[in-house]
């Protein structure tokens, strides 16, 4: 099969490539780096891309990996619907203008994130969850496409024991890097970069029993933030979890930076487990 792949150097492309490619896949890839992509793009330039995909000619299947997921502090919502709701158009567009989109299968990188704003009790806005609301929009706009197959797949925070920002985030206090250990623990849903390379492998080779397929990917047992704790060296601040709850209902009641800090305490002490995914939700928000 030949595989057009984007972000194929980033954290999880730089697993997926290879990975693919030990199975026999031709893969080509589009994206920023001279000397590692087949043809280099900026993805937010629309010409640019276009121009890439002609480059690499035809492919049976299209896995877009290339988004702005880890660091992502601090960028506002129109930064991020550049990076990750902008990029995925001009992908479209591009297969579009070159007479592809109803000929290949696309797997695309989501991330369960957009259950922030999916979930009906959390009240976020789009400023809130910006990088919720970017990966959100973006796949609304494939739904609308006429791909010959499309597969979502919502991946939990992905880490392997060299990269563990995602996990740091329900270890330390957000914002400082005091370990606390709440009591009672909450569980997390993960997701190990193998379980994640193993994901898109699965949805490229696997026929799809419909058109259009959304799923989570995670690993099979969440794990309690007590055995995270031991991920990271040092001593831990035990802290029960209804005593952040009271500070951040508290924090809510002080203006836009006090419901900011309310929010990131609320995301902290809770526990992560995700709905299954569906796509009259996903296309009513």
């Amino acid at each position: 099969m030949r595989i057009l792949v984007t972000g194929g150097s980033g954290y999880l492309g730089s697993a997926v490539v290879p990975a693919l490619r030990a199975r026999g896949h031709e893969v080509v890839t589009i994206g920023r780096h001279p000397g590692v992509d087949t043809a280099v793009c900026d993805l937010t330039d629309a010409e640019a891309v276009h121009k890439a995909v002609r480059a690499v000619g035809g492919c049976d299947t299209v896995v877009h990996l290339a988004a702005r997921a880890h660091d992502f502090r601090g960028l506002s919502l129109d930064e991020l619907i550049l990076a990750n709701t902008t990029t995925t158009r001009n992908l479209i567009a591009a297969l579009r203008s070159e007479g592809r989109a109803g000929a290949v299968r696309f797997v695309h990188a989501s991330s369960v994130a957009v259950y922030e704003l999916l979930d009906a009790t959390n009240l976020m806005s789009s400023a809130e969850a910006a990088y919720a609301a970017s990966k959100l929009r973006a796949e609304q706009l494939l739904h609308a496409e006429p791909f010959q197959s499309l597969c979502v797949l919502r991946f939990a925070p992905i880490y392997d024991r060299a990269h563990l920002q995602g996990v740091a985030k329900r270890v330390f206090l957000p914002g400082t890097r005091l370990k606390l250990r709440l009591h009672p623990p909450p569980m997390h849903s993960l997701c190990s970069l193998t379980t994640g390379v193993a994901g898109i492998v699965t949805a490229v080779e696997t026929s799809p029993e419909t058109k259009r397929s959304i799923a989570n990917v995670a690993d099979a047992v969440p794990i309690s933030q007590h055995e995270l704790l031991e991920w990271f060296p040092g001593r831990s601040l035990p802290v029960p979890t209804s005593v952040l709850r009271t500070f951040a209902r508290g924090a809510s009641l002080c203006g836009g930076m006090g419901r900011k800090a309310s929010l990131l305490i609320d995301k902290f002490v809770g526990s992560n487990r995700y709905p299954e995914p569906d796509w009259p939700s996903t296309l009513a928000r």
